[in-house]
């Protein structure tokens, strides 16, 4: 018989401690071979990107962050494998869900507290970037796929 009790126990973050998992969500926009990048406020680029908030869908914070970020709509047009990157400053850890986009305006009118600027980059420029490491890794580790995926 199943024991109830017992498998609580086992289960006990305090026993056997658990990783918490921040959600976040990027777009990836790529027109005539370019992929879309913004800025943050540190000086760093990466795609459109930011947190899931509560009761919020992986696709709703997508769409969401590109019109606080850009000033645009945009439509999800495919869904790429989540990346899970461990122990940024040694404490958290990230479940980045990533889709591909496309934009339903250029009229950009970016949110000077959200992003610095916003560009559009040919794959082999992207080492001349300041990007997070893990931004970095994520590009370098899935660009192909992306690429293929958006064709």
């Amino acid at each position: 018989m199943a024991d109830l009790q017992a498998a609580l126990k086992a289960r006990d973050p305090q026993r056997l401690p658990k990783h918490s998992m921040m959600l976040a969500v990027t777009g990836i926009a790529i027109e005539d071979g370019q992929l879309l990048l913004v800025r943050d406020l540190q000086g760093f680029w990466s795609g459109v990107e930011g947190w899931i908030e509560s009761r919020e869908s992986p696709e709703e914070a997508l769409l969401r962050e590109v019109r606080e970020e850009l000033g645009v709509d945009a439509k999800i047009t495919c869904i790429f494998r989540p990346v899970i990157i461990w122990n940024v400053n040694g404490t958290d850890n990230f479940l980045l869900f990533v889709y591909g986009m496309s934009l339903l305006s250029h009229d950009f009118t970016p949110q000077a507290s959200e992003i610095t600027g916003v560009t559009w980059a040919k794959p082999e420029d992207l080492g001349q970037l300041d990007m997070l490491p893990w931004i970095r890794a994520i590009f370098n580790q899935c660009l192909e796929e992306w690429l293929v995926g958006m064709s």
